[in-house]
This record gives C-alpha cells, sequence and structure tokens, in this order.
C-alpha cells in the first residue's frame, strides 16, 4: 500500500508542476486570473492522502508498517516535492495523527527525532504542533529506566 501513496505523491508534484508552468505569469496576481494556488489537484491530493490512509488503517496495519507510513509522510516534504507542492505536502502530515494510535513507544520517539531535525519548531503550524505532540506523547508509553534528574530530587529517602 505504501507504494500507492509514494505514486499519488509523485503525481501530484507533477500536476502541481505543470499547472504551474500553464498558468500566466499575471495569474493570481492581485486575486485575478486562474491563480496556480487555488487549483483543485491540492485539495484533491490531500483529501486522497486522507482517504488512503483511512483504508491503510482498514488493514490493521504492524506498528512497523505504520512506522514505515508515517515516517514517508513526514520526509516527503523535503524528499518529494518541489516548490509547487511542498505546502500541501507539508500539510497532508496532519493525516500521520492518526497513524501514530498505531505506533509503538520507539517508533514515537524515531518519529519525533525526526521531526526535530527536519522541521524546526518555528516552522510548525499548528496541525504539525498536534501531531509532535502526539508523538511525544507516544513516546512517553515508554518505560523509562533511568528516573529524570527532578524525579530523583522529588524521591523520598528512608531515615
Amino acid at each position: 500500500m505504501l507504494q500507492q501513496l509514494r505514486e499519488r505523491y509523485r503525481r501530484y508534484d507533477e500536476e502541481a508542476t505543470q499547472v504551474r508552468k500553464k498558468a500566466a505569469p499575471a495569474d493570481g496576481l492581485f486575486g485575478f486570473g486562474n491563480d496556480p494556488k487555488n487549483h483543485p489537484c491540492h485539495e484533491q491530493f490531500y483529501e486522497d492522502v486522507g482517504r488512503w490512509t483511512a483504508e491503510f488503517l482498514e488493514t490493521q496495519p504492524s506498528p512497523g508498517d505504520s512506522l514505515d507510513a508515517a515516517r514517508f509522510l513526514i520526509e516527503a516534504p523535503k524528499t518529494c516535492a518541489g516548490p509547487e507542492s511542498y505546502w500541501m505536502m507539508y500539510a497532508a502530515q496532519g493525516w500521520c495523527r492518526e497513524l501514530v494510535c498505531r505506533l509503538d513507544p520507539e517508533g514515537c520517539a524515531q518519529l519525533r527525532a525526526l521531526y526535530d531535525e527536519l522541521y524546526p519548531k518555528r516552522d510548525r503550524m499548528p496541525v504539525h504542533q498536534e501531531l509532535y505532540k502526539a508523538l511525544k506523547k507516544g513516546s512517553g508509553r515508554m518505560g523509562n529506566s533511568i528516573p529524570s534528574f527532578f524525579a530523583k530530587l522529588h524521591e523520598k529517602k528512608p531515615m
């Protein structure tokens, strides 16, 4: 199934690029003409990713398959997108939130580290902040064998 998603991303990037190439130089300027940013292909892509996510979840994917899918959604704007498709691929990361429940704590921690590496906090939109919080919560399910510094401070010691 992941191959279907990869193919959809590839087609969308090509389509968004073609829409921009076919646009007149002044299209969208001052709200006139056919602004390529308002082309239906962008909304269609976002909806397609949502449908794919729902179909994927219906298959009861393993944590490993869910990790692969979520990793692709997170990496795609950096690896698959051209300038015309980047922002919608970035927005489509919101569908990752649906996959977090299928991840194990280690997978959540891996994706959280990847997210930190690829997307600085200052560049995240609210949907991305929600995804990050879900990954943080999911990675918090890991058993922590080393107590934090603050937990050690608050431990009661026998007298």
